[in-house]
């Protein structure tokens, strides 16, 4: 249906928050959507709802398709060889930095193949060579698994002649997570950090107490009880609230960390506290940019066939190739 019919039809019944309109498109998109309460799902489900995402994301065909081929290329790392990192190669490179990136789903869902499309995007727009982790999922591997896995794949990516310094991390809601809590963790042990970090609408306090958790708890495709149910799943005991990488609001202001990108989206359950991640990073000296998109919701950044969606994508994209 044509944009402007879309506009013409919603003219009086538009969704305003904070003095900003939720984009026309994305609000017709979201209501053709199933209703689904994840945090209904029992631990025995998940195996068969990881599946049924998988493959519905696949059918759905949200992310638009490359212009150029994009070449992939598996490898499996860590001691058993298990983990499966898969390696995006554009026609063209301009750098000789590389992403690490590690896909969304509250720790709980999705995979490299959920968010292949999205990356392959990203890879043609940045030219530059991105490695997306399959990282395991909770609650069957809960916190700090993931990061170990992170540490292992950038170890990896080092046996391969890639210097730490050359290495950018990436990742949506709780891959953005991921990659914030290995950059404290770098943080913390002293060591080498990573050239950069780019985070879109990241995950950061499991209390999800802000404003925005109410404002937009629900009919925006994340919603506050799933959030809940994200961390509870993802968090091994108690001591795990008392540490910066798992809070990431926990950091020191005196530790500055790689220069950061943070993306939020305006109607977003998580936008308040990223933003608040933000200015705790720039009291803390690291060079961070916040760029917000008042008119999106948490998710946009794999639905880049709607057009507010593409236009913002496109616009963070160019953004991260700066700094990379």
């Amino acid at each position: 249906m044509p944009l402007w019919l879309l506009n013409l039809i919603s003219f009086l019944n538009k969704d305003v928050k904070r003095k900003f309109i939720f984009d026309t498109q994305s609000k017709f998109f979201l209501s053709l959507m199933p209703k689904f309460d994840i945090h209904e799902i029992s631990d025995e489900e998940l195996p068969k709802i990881r599946e049924l995402i998988e493959t519905k994301r696949k059918n759905l065909n949200l992310s638009k398709k490359t212009k150029k081929v994009v070449k992939r290329k598996d490898h499996l790392i860590g001691e058993s060889k298990d983990i499966l990192i898969r390696e995006y190669i554009p026609y063209k490179t301009d750098n000789d930095n590389v992403i690490l990136f590690f896909h969304g789903g509250g720790y709980v869902l999705n995979s490299v193949e959920t968010h292949d499309p999205t990356v392959a995007y990203f890879s043609e727009k940045l030219r530059t060579k991105i490695y997306s982790l399959n990282y395991s999922l909770s609650p069957e591997y809960k916190f700090p698994y993931a990061l170990n896995e992170g540490m292992k794949a950038i170890d990896w990516l080092e046996s391969c002649g890639i210097n730490i310094k050359n290495i950018s991390l990436c990742g949506d809601s709780a891959g953005a997570h991921l990659a914030a809590s290995i950059t404290h963790h770098l943080a913390n042990e002293n060591k080498e950090n990573v050239h950069s970090q780019f985070l879109i609408y990241p995950m950061c306090d499991p209390s999800c107490d802000y404003e925005s958790h109410e404002l937009f708890k629900e009919d925006y495709l994340l919603t506050k009880k799933a959030m809940h149910w994200f961390w509870k799943k993802f968090q091994s005991n108690k001591k795990d609230e008392l540490m910066n990488t798992f809070n990431l609001l926990l950091h020191k202001k005196s530790v500055k960390l790689p220069e950061t990108i943070i993306v939020t989206a305006g109607f977003d359950p998580l936008s308040d506290e990223a933003e608040n991640y933000a200015f705790l990073l720039y009291e803390s000296g690291t060079s961070v940019k916040q760029l917000h998109y008042p008119s999106l919701f948490h998710g946009f950044a794999s639905m880049t066939r709607l057009k507010a969606a593409k236009k913002a994508v496109n616009d963070f994209l160019s953004e991260y190739k700066k700094i990379l």
